[in-house]
């Protein structure tokens, strides 16, 4: 199993596409970043000017600024690229958690349809020796033709029953294999994967690695950081600036000196009128955050409800597996008690042979199951507890460039 998870790690392109993300959102911090630094813009002014030396006199033009204070619209820019990063990591952690619980998911189902498979064979194995014997019994003289028909349809029933289990086999296994991310099938051990182990009996989340909340906390520092960037734009920014253009064209009534010309000075520049654009920015921002205090309740509420809820079976369904174990032990005995009483005494009938057969292989059947079941419930604790990467080794690695 803890192969096979790895493997779909490795490559699955989800994954991929969530990195790409988180690689991206650390480049948006940069560029929120670069508003921090002087600016360098030049250009080339081919205006027509109408004074006493109009005509067409192109310039070429050179401005350097540098913000010197602009009441936080930097700092709030990149406040909010930040927690998006944080976003678009924790929406990758949620993808790996995916990942990991379906390929979880995948291998118990191979695995119970695998045994499934087994007792099916064992129940074949078991009507068609009734079935045999029946037909020896209706040779000589000993049991009516009814009874081998009954048994036949029985050993036809048993045969359609393996053909289902192997059709949902074969399913699972290409389930299995693709997102596994190879070809053929999968070799996997039958027993319990020890990192699923006891993973119900931890009692709540570790909250600091639940995807879901972790995206929707981060969510709300971004919303957080958009309603004060969106509340510091209706300020001015003041920089330092610097202006310089030449006349390409040599104006004969411009002086050396004038030519070329700078201007150095402090500007304030601001907003007068955005026709309440700013108002909705702020508005929105504070809708939004709103909305995320809201994702964060939720998350932290689903998180606790599936693992309270995957928890609150395992002990019912552990009742269930011993007591399948017994009833198994009883049903072999009266299985074979009933063939003895059928063949030697006459004093049941085929129905009851029958019957004691196929209770028998249902017991094993429900005990495969229940087996089976119990491992997917460890597998959704892993899953809401916020554990599984913990569990299969994968906090600390390194996932498409990014450090989990």
């Amino acid at each position: 199993m803890e192969e096979a998870v790895l493997r779909a790690v490795s490559w699955h392109p989800a994954i991929t596409a969530s990195a790409g993300r988180v690689n991206q959102s650390a480049q948006e911090i940069n560029v929120a970043r670069a508003g921090y630094y002087p600016k360098v813009q030049g250009g080339l002014n081919s205006g027509y000017g109408n004074g006493s030396d109009g005509g067409f006199r192109p310039r070429a033009t050179l401005q350097v600024s540098q913000m010197v204070y602009d009441f936080g619209k930097v700092s709030n820019s990149v406040a909010a690229e930040k927690a998006a990063e944080e976003v678009s990591r924790a929406e990758m952690l949620e993808n790996i958690d995916t990942v990991v619980r379906d390929t979880t998911y995948a291998v118990i189902e191979v695995q119970r349809y695998r045994a499934m498979m087994t007792v099916a064979s064992d129940q074949l194995a078991g009507v068609g020796s009734i079935a045999k014997l029946v037909t020896q019994r209706t040779d000589s003289g000993a049991s009516t033709k009814s009874d081998k028909i009954q048994a036949e349809a029985r050993v036809q029933a048993a045969q359609s029953q393996i053909l289902e289990v192997s059709a949902s086999l074969s399913r699972w296994e290409s389930t299995l294999s693709a997102l596994a991310g190879v070809s053929g099938r999968v070799a996997l051990t039958s027993g319990r994967s020890q990192t699923l182990s006891n993973a119900c009996d931890v009692l709540e989340p570790d909250w600091q690695q639940v995807p879901g909340l972790l995206q929707a906390e981060a969510g709300k520092r971004e919303a957080a950081a958009k309603l004060a960037l969106s509340r510091s734009e209706i300020f001015p920014t003041l920089q330092l600036q610097a202006d310089g253009s030449y006349d390409i064209a040599g104006s004969t009534n411009y002086s050396r000196v004038d030519n070329p010309d700078f201007t150095v000075g402090f500007n304030l520049v601001g907003n007068l009128y955005e026709g309440g654009a700013s108002a909705a920015r702020r508005d929105a921002a504070d809708y939004a955050l709103k909305a995320a205090e809201a994702s964060a309740q939720a998350a932290r509420f689903e998180a606790g409800r599936s693992l309270n809820e995957a928890r609150g079976q395992v002990t019912g369904l552990k009742q269930l597996l011993t007591s399948l174990a017994s009833r198994n032990g009883m049903m072999i005995e009266t299985r074979d008690l009933y063939r003895e009483q059928y063949v030697q005494l006459g004093t049941r009938t085929l129905l009851d042979l029958l019957n004691a057969e196929q209770e028998l292989h249902a017991a094993r059947f429900d005990a495969v199951n229940t087996e089976h079941d119990l491992r997917k419930l460890d597998a959704d604790c892993l899953f809401n507890s916020g554990l599984a990467r913990k569990a299969f080794r994968l906090n600390g690695t390194v996932v498409r460039g990014v450090s989990l």
